[in-house]
């Protein structure tokens, strides 16, 4: 069996992105393709090119595809929420059987739900960290994934309101 794992796999709205593959990889095929879509701006069937505007949703689709004659095992996708963007809460998801994490300190370290210290009444207590404060969600794929099998992954971010709008 072959292992494979996504390190860093930065998003490229509406871009396709060619991660590092093993040598026995057939370099021609694309093993994973990111999507980028206004969602809000597809719902409400704006102009200007599906923009995004402050409040705005934007789905973020990850379709790896095992582009090698093995299975493949330890894929791992990590991707960097982009600045001016902020985390929806409950939208990262797959299809297939997967763990998803979150960093909260730029990847370095990822938990399920991320926690934070707060001082309340003098003393120290641990927090979920607000969802602003989210910097990267990893997907970690729990099966292997067959030869031509794809791996579906998503999730969902706000465009921040300009300095000077409410959220």
């Amino acid at each position: 069996m072959r292992t494979l794992r996504f390190l860093q796999v930065a998003l490229l709205v509406l871009g396709v992105i060619a991660p590092r593959l093993s040598a026995t990889q057939a370099p021609s095929r694309k093993s994973l393709v990111i999507t980028a879509h206004n969602v809000t701006a597809e719902s409400a069937k704006r102009d200007a090119k599906n923009m995004a505007r402050p409040g705005d949703e934007i789905r973020y689709t990850l379709v790896f595809t095992n582009v090698t004659t093995g299975r493949v095992k330890n894929v791992q996708f990590v991707d960097p929420i982009p600045k001016g963007l902020v985390y929806v809460p409950g939208s990262a998801a797959a299809r297939q059987s997967v763990r998803v994490e979150y960093s909260i300190d730029g990847g370095k370290a990822y938990a399920e739900q991320p926690m934070i210290a707060v001082v309340e009444d003098g003393r120290t207590v641990q927090k979920p960290a607000p969802r602003e404060r989210y910097t990267h969600v990893r997907w970690t794929v729990l099966e292997d994934v067959a030869p031509g099998a794809q791996v579906t992954a998503e999730f969902r971010v706000q465009v921040n309101a300009a300095p000077g709008e409410a959220k």
